[in-house]
């Protein structure tokens, strides 16, 4: 009889693993599909934010010139 119990209760708890795995499946390829979205957003973001370095940049470069110009005068 104290074989049988254990060998029930590992039964059961591999059981339980298992069917917990399924589960957990299925929430990981959601999270990582979420996890690509967002991947791909802060990738968006990222070259957003470059053009708008380039164009300050190119700004400031503009201004400086004409600064430039003004105290030649």
């Amino acid at each position: 009889m104290r074989i049988d119990r254990p060998l029930f209760l590992s039964c059961a708890t591999l059981a339980a693993i298992f069917s917990a795995g399924c589960a957990s499946n299925s929430e990981l390829a959601k999270v990582q599909a979420e996890a690509r979205d967002a991947q791909r957003l802060s990738e968006q973001a990222m070259v957003k934010a470059r053009e708008a370095d380039a164009r300050s940049l190119s700004t400031e470069e503009a201004l400086n010139r004409g600064f430039r110009h003004t105290m030649r005068k």
